[in-house]
């Protein structure tokens, strides 16, 4: 959390329960019929579906008893469709039931189609589950699969996990084409962006910065021409062509975004915005607004992952 702000949470796994006859994970089918299908969500991102209230109700309690030994994490996020005819980026979360395994991802699918927000929305949601278990780049490649197996949609992603203690206690990341993950200190007040684009436009920057290095305008007006043409995707990714990068730890916020959110706003606003609102939500919903603010008119995704202590989350829970 941010130690200049005071906290907004008085509960870390503060759960819920509440009937649906949708998937919390996988929302695009309905449930069969017959039981009274609840939900259990948590704050955490935790999520679960049981067969009547009072199962829900024992799983609720089964999550706030057991993840209050673990790390905790609140995530936010905030989708807009901008002036597209479908909404085909997603944002996918996954969190075990004892609170010991978290992933995140968002992806943006590849065209304005119903075919792209399905392919965004199985990728987003096969990766978190995954790498919630097995990292970021487990995650990545098993959404591969999942696209394979589906249909012939595409979309491009970034996924992150928490890295255990033995290996950084940092953030773990992997990517495809030009969504992006940054991470934001506040004692520096500098948000650091920890992925590199997979487009033509920063392969144009990266080969020809030495023949413009007096020419930068020149160099990106050129490159900018490209940039909405990317390198790779989940649906082609494997063991070379997926972006990896690791953090040590300790975890900081950190900001996931589809490119209909950093190509229009300037770096100095996304600060402003991890800089100044708290909660992982309302920062997450400003920074899709921003979006708008400053012309976009591309669908724009945002997820803020704030890391809480697992004594500070232990105290929460009543």
């Amino acid at each position: 959390m941010h130690p200049h702000l005071p906290p907004v949470f008085d509960h870390i796994h503060r759960t819920s329960t509440h009937a649906s006859a949708h998937h919390p994970v996988w929302p695009h089918a309905p449930l069969p019929s017959g039981p009274c299908w609840t939900h259990a969500t948590c704050r955490c991102g935790w999520a679960e579906i049981a067969e009547s209230h009072s199962d829900a109700r024992v799983l609720a309690r089964h999550h706030r008893r057991y993840a209050a030994d673990h790390p905790a994490y609140l995530p936010g996020a905030a989708l807009r469709i901008g002036g597209r005819a479908h909404q085909a980026d997603a944002t996918g979360t996954h969190v075990s039931t004892t609170g010991a395994r978290h992933g995140w991802a968002v992806a943006d699918g590849i065209g304005d189609s119903a075919l792209a927000a399905h392919a965004a929305g199985s990728a987003a949601a096969t990766a978190a589950y995954v790498a919630a278990d097995r990292g970021a780049v487990a995650g990545l490649l098993a959404a591969t699969g999942t696209l394979a197996a589906v249909h012939a949609g595409d979309t491009v992603m970034v996924v992150a996990a928490p890295l255990p203690h033995e290996q950084g206690g940092g953030w773990d990341i992997a990517w495809v084409g030009d969504c992006r993950a940054y991470e934001y200190d506040p004692d520096t007040d500098v948000l650091t962006q920890l992925t590199v684009d997979h487009t033509e436009g920063q392969e144009l920057r990266e080969s020809l910065v030495e023949r413009y290095r007096d020419r930068p305008q020149e160099l990106e007006e050129l490159a900018a021409r490209r940039d909405n043409v990317v390198t790779s995707s989940v649906a082609t990714a494997d063991d070379h062509s997926f972006g990896r990068v690791t953090t040590t730890g300790p975890r900081r916020r950190l900001l996931l975004t589809s490119d209909g959110v950093h190509k229009p706003v300037p770096h100095a606003s996304l600060v402003r915005a991890v800089r100044t609102f708290s909660d992982p939500g309302s920062c997450a919903n400003r920074v899709t607004l921003a979006a708008r603010y400053f012309g976009g008119t591309d669908n724009a995704a945002a997820m803020v992952i704030d890391p809480v202590p697992a004594p500070i989350a232990a105290e929460l829970v009543p």
